[in-house]
C-alpha cells in the first residue's frame, strides 16, 4: 500500500514529532537509501559518532531505527518515509542488518500464527462465571449510582453546581470500581455541564446539567429492563455502561460496504491513552460511523485515510440502536479527494437529533451535516450561530472558530460537527467549493483540504 505524505504524517506520535519528521524528509540528509518490494532503509547522521540505520515498512506500518528515541515512529522513520514517497529509492540487495529485521519479522508473524493455532480452548464455564461475577459488580453500581442521582435531585440542581470537582469524581471512582466505565465517564463530565460556558440567550447551565442528569438516570432505568428492550437496544445500553464487545461477536456482525467519505478526526489523551476518533459517511448509505483507535503514550495509531479522502471498505458496526461506533472489516482502500456529503437544513439537523433521542435518549451527541448556512453572533453579545430560514445552530465554543468564520467570508457554508441538543462542535468546514478542517493535534488553526 502506497502512503501519501499526509498519511505518514498522521503516524506521527505527538505534533513534535511531526515538525521533526518532516525535517528529516531531505534526501540530501540520508545515505545508502534503499528499497526491497515494501521495505525502505537509509543512513542519517546524528548525535552520534555513528549514523543512524532506519528501516521502515509503510504498508505495515513498521519501523525500526537505531537512535535513542521510545517514540514510534521516530522522527528518523517519518523522515524516511516521506523521502520514499516523494521518489521511491532504487532498487537493492538488503544490507545485512535490514535482511536480520526482515527474517525477525517474518519469523514473530509465524511464530504468532503457531500460537493462535495451538490456543487452549475456551474454558466455557470459567468464562461463565466471570461474566456472572461482573453483572453482579454492574448491578451494584447501578444501585449505587440510582441511591447518589435522587440525592442529588433531592438537594437541587444549583447546590449541585457549586460542588468541587472531587464530589464528582468520587463517584466516578465507586463505578469504575463496580466496572461500570461508561457511566463513570459521564458522571465526570457532569461538573462541565454544571460550569458550561453557554452565551447570552442559550440555555442555562442547570439546563445542561439537568439534561445530563437524565440521561444518566434514564441510562440506569433502561439498564434494570434489558429482558424487555428489543436486542439491538439492549446491546446499545450495555456499550453505554462499559461492557466491551467481544471480537466473536464483533465478527459475527454483517459488514456494510460503501464508499465512506472521512470527514473529520479528532484526538484526545485519556487515562496516558491517545485516542483517535475518525468520522464518515456512507455516499450510498448515508449511515454515519465512528471508527476509534487507541494507542499507548508515544505509540503510533493505526492508519486511517486522512480528512477529505473518500476510503472503498466494508464496515462492521457494533451492537446498538442506532448503529454508529464501528470498524473496518477489510481494510479502507483510499481513493482520490471528493466532495463532502451534501447536508441538509437546521431543522433537518435538529429533527435527526431528535429522532435518535427518541430511540436512545441517553446519546450525548450525534454527528450531523448541514448545508447553506451563514454564520453569525447572537442577539444580546452571544456566541457564533450557524442560521438558514428553518433556524440556527449555536456553535460550541473553539478556538478555531475565528478561522472558521474567517473561511466562511460572509458567504453561506457547509458544516460538519457533532451536535448535543445545545451546541454544534465544528470540524469541517465547506466554503466557496473549498473544504476546510479542524486539525485533530496539528497546532495551526484550521487546515485547506482541498481546493
Amino acid at each position: 500500500m502506497t502512503l501519501s505524505a499526509d498519511q505518514i504524517l498522521d503516524l506521527a506520535p505527538d505534533p513534535a514529532s511531526r515538525k521533526a519528521g518532516q525535517d528529516q524528509a531531505k534526501p540530501a540528509k540520508w545515505q545508502g537509501l534503499g528499497r526491497a518490494g515494501s521495505v525502505i532503509w537509509g543512513e542519517i547522521k546524528g548525535s552520534g559518532a555513528a549514523p543512524y540505520r532506519t528501516v521502515a515498512d509503510p504498508s505495515g506500518p513498521a519501523a525500526k531505527c537505531t537512535c535513542p528515541s521510545r517514540k514510534f515512529p521516530c522522527k528518523h522513520a517519518i523522515g524516511l518515509m516521506l523521502v520514499a514517497a516523494a521518489g521511491a529509492p532504487p532498487e537493492a540487495e538488503p544490507p545485512d542488518w535490514v535482511g536480520a529485521w526482515i527474517r525477525g519479522r517474518e519469523s514473530r508473524a509465524a511464530a504468532a500464527g503457531r500460537a493462535e493455532e495451538t490456543a487452549k480452548p475456551v474454558d466455557a464455564r470459567a468464562q461463565d462465571r466471570r461474566r456472572q461475577a461482573r453483572d453482579a459488580k454492574v448491578a451494584g453500581a447501578l444501585d449505587e449510582l440510582d441511591l447518589w442521582l435522587r440525592d442529588l435531585m433531592r438537594r437541587g440542581l444549583a447546590v449541585a453546581r457549586a460542588e468541587p470537582y472531587a464530589f464528582w469524581d468520587r463517584m466516578a471512582g465507586r463505578l469504575v470500581d463496580g466496572q461500570a466505565s461508561g457511566l463513570a465517564r459521564r458522571v465526570r463530565a457532569l461538573p462541565g455541564l454544571a460550569a458550561a460556558g453557554l452565551r447570552p440567550g442559550a440555555a442555562a447551565p442547570e439546563a445542561a446539567l439537568a439534561f445530563g442528569v437524565g440521561r444518566l438516570a434514564l441510562l440506569v432505568r433502561a439498564a434494570r429492563r434489558l429482558d424487555a428492550l428489543a436486542p439491538e437496544q439492549a446491546a446499545g445500553v450495555r456499550a453505554a455502561i462499559g461492557f466491551p464487545v467481544g471480537a466473536e461477536e464483533l465478527a459475527a456482525r454483517p459488514g456494510v460496504s460503501d464508499d465512506w467519505a472521512v470527514l473529520a478526526h479528532t484526538v484526545t489523551e485519556e487515562d496516558r491513552l491517545t485516542v483517535r476518533t475518525v468520522w464518515l459517511v456512507g455516499r450510498r448509505t448515508g449511515l454515519p460511523a465512528q471508527v476509534i483507535d487507541f494507542a499507548a503514550a508515544a505509540a503510533a495509531l493505526p492508519l486511517m485515510p486522512s480528512p477529505g479522502r473518500d476510503c472503498a471498505g466494508s464496515l462492521a458496526f457494533h451492537p446498538g440502536e442506532p448503529p454508529l461506533r464501528a470498524v473496518f472489516r477489510d481494510g479502507a482502500v483510499v481513493a482520490g479527494a471528493a466532495a463532502l456529503p451534501a447536508g441538509g437544513t437546521v431543522a433537518q439537523a435538529r429533527d435527526a437529533f431528535a429522532a435518535v433521542l427518541a430511540r436512545a435518549p441517553w446519546t450525548e451527541r450525534w454527528p450531523v451535516c448541514v448545508a447553506g448556512v451563514r454564520l453569525g453572533h447572537l442577539a444580546g453579545g452571544g456566541g457564533l450561530a450557524a442560521g438558514d430560514a428553518t433556524g440556527c445552530l449555536p456553535l460550541r465554543a473553539d478556538p478555531h472558530l475565528p478561522a472558521v468564520l474567517a473561511v466562511s467570508a460572509g458567504q453561506p457554508v457547509g458544516l460538519f460537527g457533532l451536535y448535543d441538543g445545545f451546541g454544534l462542535q465544528v470540524l469541517a468546514v465547506t466554503a466557496a467549493g473549498r473544504r476546510f478542517a479542524v486539525p485533530a493535534q496539528d497546532p495551526r488553526p484550521i487546515l485547506l483540504l482541498a481546493a
